[in-house]
C-alpha cells in the first residue's frame, strides 16, 4: 500500500510541475485509485512521467497507473531469446526451468518443452509471433510449473539435474509496503494529506 507521505510528496511534485494546486478532493480521487501501488511503483511511475510526457496537463491516476506498468511485450521478446537460447544448449533431452516463472507457463500451454523443442523453423516463426500474446496472458496467472520436463524425465520418471535459464531482463515483482498505520479510516488520511499539502 501506498505511503502517505511518499504519495503526498510526489504528488506534489506532480501539482507543482503541471501548474495545479492541489485540493482535498483532488488528492482523495487520486489516493482512491493509487493507494493500491507499492511506493517502488509510484516512485518509478512519477519518474518516468516526468522524463518523457510531454503534455502540460496534470496526468490521471489512470495515466499514472500505466506509467506504472512494466513493458510485456518487450519483456516477452526478450524472454523468446531465453528460450532460444535454452533449445540451442539445453535441448529437448534436458529438464529445464526458466527464472522467469511466466515462461515455464507459456512453454507448457503451448505444448511443453519437448514439442517446442522439435519444431521446425517455419513451426519456430509461428510460435515466436504467438509467444508475446501469451507471456501476457499467464503473465497475470499467480501460480506457474515448476519445470518444464525433458524427453530423458518423460521416458524414465525422474531427471537427476533441472536446469535453470537465467533471464536476460529484469523479472518484475511486487512487494505491497504497508501503511503507515493501518487502523486510520481514509477519511481521516485524506485530511491529513490535504493539510500537509496545504501548509507546504
Amino acid at each position: 500500500m501506498l505511503n502517505e507521505s511518499i504519495f503526498l510528496q510526489l504528488m506534489a511534485v506532480l501539482f507543482e510541475m503541471y501548474d495545479r494546486q492541489p485540493t482535498k478532493v483532488l488528492l482523495e480521487g487520486y489516493y482512491m485509485v493509487l493507494q493500491d501501488m507499492s511506493n517502488e511503483e509510484f516512485s518509478a511511475s512519477v519518474k518516468s512521467i516526468l522524463q518523457s510526457r510531454k503534455f502540460a496537463s496534470l496526468p490521471k491516476p489512470a495515466e499514472i497507473l500505466d506509467y506504472a506498468k512494466p513493458d510485456i511485450e518487450a519483456i516477452a521478446m526478450l524472454a523468446w531469446s531465453d528460450v532460444e537460447r535454452a533449445i540451442y544448449k539445453a535441448g529437448k533431452y534436458a529438464s529445464i526451468t526458466f527464472q522467469d516463472p511466466v515462461v515455464n507457463s507459456v512453454i507448457d500451454a503451448l505444448g511443453g518443452w519437448v514439442w517446442v523443442c522439435s519444431q521446425d523453423v517455419s513451426e519456430m516463426k509461428w510460435i515466436r509471433k504467438e509467444f508475446p500474446k501469451l507471456y501476457g496472458i499467464h503473465s497475470k496467472l499467480e501460480t506457474h510449473p515448476t519445470h518444464l520436463i525433458g524427453l530423458s524425465e518423460r521416458e524414465n520418471g525422474y531427471t537427476k539435474e533441472i536446469a535453470q535459464v537465467r533471464a536476460a531482463y529484469v523479472i518484475q515483482t511486487h512487494t505491497p509496503v504497508p501503511a503507515l498505520n493501518p487502523a486510520r479510516s481514509v477519511n481521516e488520511l485524506m485530511i491529513g494529506l490535504s493539510n500537509q499539502v496545504r501548509v507546504s
